[in-house]
């Protein structure tokens, strides 16, 4: 875990690590706490490198069909 952690940074995975930062900070200072649930799933997002759906989540499928019309 500690390796998905540390390696593979993108753009991305830095900016929601930000992001997720900045609301929680937000929250917290603003004593408005129900905000510090969305940004604690940013940071977890950025640490932990996944995404809203997971590993393969919003993949398509491949067909088992080999092609159109041909059963």
């Amino acid at each position: 875990m500690l390796n998905t952690m540390f390696t593979n940074w993108s753009f991305i995975r830095a900016i929601r690590l930000i992001l997720g930062i900045i609301v929680i900070s937000q929250a917290i200072f603003t004593k408005n706490y129900l905000f510090v649930i969305p940004g604690v799933l940013f940071t977890g997002m950025a640490l932990f490198n996944t995404g809203c759906c997971g590993s393969n989540g919003c993949a398509i499928p491949k067909s088992k069909k080999q092609g159109y019309g041909k059963e």
